[in-house]
C-alpha cells in the first residue's frame, strides 16, 4: 500500500480508523485514553491548523493505517497508527518515509515523535530511522534533523503524491471490476 495525502474529504474515513481503534491502541497512540467526542474534535481541528494526514487505503477502500503531521514554528510532530489487522507489513514505516520527504520538500528540518515508552512499534520506527530516541519515566521523546530539500526532493515528493493517486485509481478500477 502506499501512503497518499489526505484531504478534507477523507476526514470521516480518518475519523472512522482511529475510532475503531482499540482502546490499547489508542491509549498509546494518544498517549491515555481518549473518548470519541476527544476523537472527532482532534480530527476537525487538524484540518484548521498547520498539518498534513496521510494514510493507506486497503483494495475495499477502507483507511487501515494514519500518520498525522503537525508543523509549528519551522519543527514538526508526527503520530502514527496502524489497524491491529495490518501491523507488520510496513506501513507505519512507508508513511514515516513519505512524511520525511513531505517535510524535506517543505524545508522543515526537524521530525519529533512523543510516545509512551511501552509503545514499541513507535519507538522500532524511531530507531530504525536513527531518530535520538530519550526516554523520561512512561513517555519517550524521539528527535531527527533531516537534510535541507534538493531540487530533488522536489520532484520526488511531486513523484509520490503521482504514484499515490494513480495507486488509489487502480484499486478503484479494480473495485469497479469485481463488482461486474
Amino acid at each position: 500500500m502506499i501512503p497518499i495525502k489526505l484531504k478534507i474529504l477523507d476526514l470521516s474515513s480518518i475519523m472512522h480508523h482511529l475510532l475503531e481503534l482499540q482502546s490499547e491502541d489508542r491509549r498509546l497512540r494518544f498517549g491515555g485514553m481518549v473518548s470519541n467526542d476527544y476523537i472527532m474534535d482532534y480530527v476537525e481541528k487538524s484540518f484548521r491548523t498547520d498539518s498534513q494526514w496521510f494514510g493507506c487505503f486497503d483494495e475495499e477502500d477502507n483507511l487501515v493505517a494514519a500518520c498525522h503531521v503537525v508543523i509549528y514554528n519551522g519543527e514538526s510532530e508526527l503520530g502514527c497508527s496502524v489497524n491491529a489487522d495490518y501491523r507488520g507489513e510496513g506501513l507505519a514505516q512507508a508513511m514515516f518515509s513519505r512524511v520525511i520527504t513531505w517535510l524535506r520538500a517543505r524545508g522543515i528540518s526537524n521530525v519529533f515523535m512523543h510516545c509512551l515508552t511501552e509503545n514499541q512499534a513507535m519507538r522500532h520506527i524511531a530507531k530504525k530511522n536513527d531518530m535520538v530516541l530519550v526516554s523520561l519515566g512512561g513517555e519517550s521523546d524521539a528527535n531527527v534533523v533531516i537534510d535541507p530539500p534538493t531540487p530533488m526532493t522536489i520532484w520526488q515528493d511531486a513523484y509520490l503524491d503521482r504514484i499515490a493517486l494513480y495507486d488509489m485509481i487502480y484499486k478503484k478500477q479494480l473495485r469497479l471490476f469485481r463488482m461486474r
